[in-house]
């Protein structure tokens, strides 16, 4: 279970739905929200070994593709510099 970034940081998925790495579906997302904490929409999806912390995949989400990055979990601001502005 990986965790991941949405990078247009607007696109929000629900769950279930196909991700792909380098143009081939390799897994899905189990469930999605938005990360008040880093300000952009995460999801955990399952994905082989293969793909690695900071690489690109794709969630088809009706009929587009919304990239995102496979991210090191957990997310969080450890200088709470979003708190401090």
């Amino acid at each position: 279970l990986r965790c991941l970034t949405v990078d247009d940081g607007r696109s929000l998925v629900l769950g279930k739905e196909p991700v792909f790495y380098k143009d081939q579906a390799v897994g899905y997302v189990t469930s999605a929200a938005y990360g008040y904490t880093v300000a952009k929409p995460i999801a955990y999806a399952y994905l082989p070994a293969e793909v690695s912390l900071g690489d690109s995949v794709e969630i088809a989400y009706f009929g587009r593709r919304i990239q995102a990055t496979v991210t090191a979990d957990p997310l969080y601001d450890p200088t709470m510099t979003r708190l401090r502005g």
